[in-house]
Order: structure tokens, then sequence, then C-alpha cells
């Protein structure tokens, strides 16, 4: 894998070896402020582990506190061995750290507690093969107000940094200028924030790479913010522009409980699923707003498991679980349509559909097999696309509307000729990715 930029380095999975040895070193309370429900300590030793680390030890002034703080059980960090050891308070020298070091390899990894990571930029870390510090040359306005940490040349010191433990044994100065001195001697190299690719296959839209110290109580919000728009996915829908702000106070206030996104999931899933039999039994009316209401739950687990951390490989089987209870509300309207004499031929609009369903998934993976890239973000014509083309919120919006003027039979006849336009619209991208016209 490569070492530095390229856009690779942070966008797929790590597969080559990595640095396994983590030292976590706390100087103050701020390691255990809490952000968005969880510590910036428990925020550190949960992205630790998504970067597939196995052992991590926290190096404190007040360990029986960080102690208490670790106490309870969690299964977004159980993968991880943490060890907690007390230190004077004061300044460390990087000869004391080394001396920390239980691992065997010749490269560690010392990271600030007192930090919140965007995980790419550890994931990216964690894979260098020799001594590097991670250095922000330009960090951006919106977290300038956050940031207030040495200066090194370069830029500012982001708080982690691979170092040789060789090389580390020998510096009896404090760990900045062991940094600043390994740097200018050439024994350090440098992993610059600034220059990391800005996209996120993750979220599907740019999104710089983010670090900052753990704020000051005046600017918790702030830095509350900050990770929530950053948990916001691209690529949107217009109903889900409607949707993003109450999910997003929705959200501000489901962090601090104790409500997990699978909770979310199966919540979600027993309200659409009412829906559907609201649908199958003709209360059209209630049902579609379970399915106004299903529009905003939906994406609150995910948002919620990436503001905290909590993503689980079982969260993958969701878009499953979407895709059963959206065919269900199609089959649904359609049999009660058609039971009802409103629409005779609503199961031919229900086929229409859902052929044209299929034959648009088809265009939408042959883009992203051959880019990387999901359609919606290729260009300004596919995220317009995007905004009004066919999609269960945007359906939705048609059935309501449809309702209101007394016309759902009408509404589902709109709805299935609205996919059948969308596919339409993807097909020429489609075909000019399959030619390889357009590539990664």
């Amino acid at each position: 894998m490569p070492r530095l930029a390229p856009a690779k380095a942070i966008r797929y999975p790590i597969t080559g070896e990595m640095i396994d040895e983590c030292l976590i070193i706390t100087e103050n309370a701020g390691a255990l402020t809490e952000l968005c429900g969880i510590s910036v300590l428990d925020r550190l030793l949960r992205t630790l582990q998504r970067c597939g680390f196995q052992s991590a030890t926290v190096w404190a002034t007040e360990p029986d506190a960080i102690r208490t703080a670790l106490a309870r059980p969690s299964q977004f960090q159980n993968q991880i061995a943490i060890k907690v050891r007390g230190r004077e308070s004061g300044p460390l020298s990087l000869k004391e750290i080394v001396d920390l070091s239980a691992g065997t390899g010749e490269l560690f990894m010392v990271v600030k507690g007192d930090i919140i990571f965007d995980d790419r930029l550890l994931r990216l870390l964690a894979t260098q093969t020799t001594a590097t510090a991670l250095i922000d040359s330009a960090p951006p306005e919106s977290l300038q107000q956050l940031i207030a940490v040495p200066q090194i040349d370069g830029g500012s010191f982001c708080g982690a940094a691979v170092l040789n433990k060789k090389w580390a044994a020998a510096q009896d100065s404090l760990v900045e200028e062991s940094i600043r001195k390994g740097l200018a001697e050439g024994a350090i190299t440098v992993v610059d924030v600034a220059a990391q690719p800005t996209y996120s296959p993750e979220m599907r839209r740019p999104l710089r790479p983010f670090w900052f110290p753990a704020p000051p109580p005046s600017e918790k919000l702030l830095a509350e913010q900050l990770i929530l728009r950053s948990a916001q996915k691209g690529a949107q829908d217009l109903p889900a522009w409607v949707h993003a702000p109450i999910e997003n106070f929705l959200i501000s206030c489901l962090w601090r409980t104790s409500i997990t996104p699978n909770q979310l999931t199966i919540s979600c899933n027993v309200i659409a699923w009412t829906a559907t039999v609201l649908f199958t039994t003709g209360h059209l009316a209630c049902g579609l707003a379970l399915a106004l209401l299903v529009g905003v739950l939906d994406g609150l687990d995910g948002k919620q498991a990436r503001v905290k951390i909590e993503t689980t490989s079982g969260g993958k089987l969701e878009h499953w679980f979407d895709a059963a209870f959206e065919w269900s509300w199609w089959i649904a309207l359609a049999y009660h349509l058609q039971i009802s004499g409103k629409l005779p031929a609503a199961f031919w609009y229900l086929f229409l559909l859902l052929l044209a369903e299929a034959v648009d998934g088809i265009a939408k993976g042959t883009v992203l097999f051959k880019t990387g890239k999901l359609i919606d973000e290729l260009s300004l014509f596919e995220r317009v696309v995007r905004l009004f083309g066919g999609r269960r919120n945007v359906y939705v919006w048609i059935l309501t509307i449809g309702l209101l003027f007394g016309a759902p039979a009408k509404a589902f006849i709109v709805m299935a000729w609205w996919e059948v336009a969308t596919a339409i619209l993807h097909l020429p991208r489609a075909a000019w990715v399959l030619l390889g016209r357009e590539r990664s």
C-alpha cells in the first residue's frame, strides 16, 4: 500500500501489515471531555479498534479516573486490549515514552489522548514503514478556532506520530522538540493532512480528513457540530435534504442516551412493516404518514453509528432490510389499488416499476464497479437526477401528493413512469462508463 497521499491509501481497507502498538498519552482532563455522548478518549479507542489495533497503553497522570471512565464494557472497544498506567504530571521526554513500549516491532505509534481523529488519518499512519509525524500545513478555517497546538516546521503537529524505537530511545528532549529535530535531520518524514485526498467513499462526498483537540466548554457545541456534519452522507435526494436538519436534531438528543444504532434499525423496520399492513388494508393516509416518518427515522441509525463510532458488521444488513420493506410497500399498494378497483392494471404498473428499478440498478452497479463512485457523484447532471429521480423517499412524496388530491391511483402510475424516466437518464452514463470512456 502506498505510504502517503495517493487516493488508494485511504480509500480501501488495510490488507498489509500495520503497526499494532499504540501508546496514548493523556496530560489533562481533555481526554475525558464528553463529545456527542462519549469521551474523547473512548472515541479514540473506538477509532483505533476500527483501524485494526489490538492493543493500546494509556499513560495517564490520573490513572484511576481513566480506569473508572473505561470500566464500562463496550463492544466498540472490546477487541482492543487496554492497559492504563500512571505517570508523574508534567511534560514528557521521548525517551520516557519509549520505556513504556512493550511491543517487539521497530516502530510504534504515539498519540495524544485528548485529540479527535478522523479514522482515515490513523489508518494512514498505521501503514507507515518509517518514522512519520502527522502534520497539518493548512488547517481549514472551520477548525482553526479549535486548534491551539504546538507548531513545528511545516505546520501544526496533530498529536500523532509513528516513531522508531532505537532513534526515540536516544532522545532526551520533549516530544514536540524531538519530532522537530527528527524532521530537520530527516529521521522523521511527514504525512501532511492538507495533502490527503478529500473524497470519502464512505460518505459519498468530499470530506477533508479532520482532527482537533478536545475543546474547552465554550467551544463544545462547535466541536459537536463538526462531528455531526462529518456524519452526513452526500449525494442526497430532495426529501433527504429536508430530513437532514430533523435527523440532526434527533441525533443530538439520541447521543445522550444508551440507544444503539441497531435498536434504531429495529424500530424503523417495525414502523415500516406496520405501514405495509396499512397499505394492504387500504388505510393509505395512515400508511403514508408512517412512510414519511420512516424517511426520517431511516437515516438515524447510520448517523448515530458514525457520530458515536458504533458501526458493526451487522449494520450492513440494513440495506437489505430497507429493500425488503420498500418492495413490500409497492406490492401492498398495488394489491389494494387492484382489489379496490381504483386501478385494475395496478400489477402491470408494479411490474413496470420493478423492471425499471432492476435496469436502473444494473446501470448504477456498472458505474460503481468501474469507477468506485456512485453514479450520482459523476457530474452535475447526475446530482440533479439524484435530487428528483426515482427513489423511495421521492415515491412517498408523489403518493402523498396524489392522496391529498384524491388520486392515489394516478400517483402510483406516475411513480412507475418516474422510475422508467430515471433509468433512461442513467443508462447513457452507464454505457459511457462501460465503454471505458470514464474511469476512477
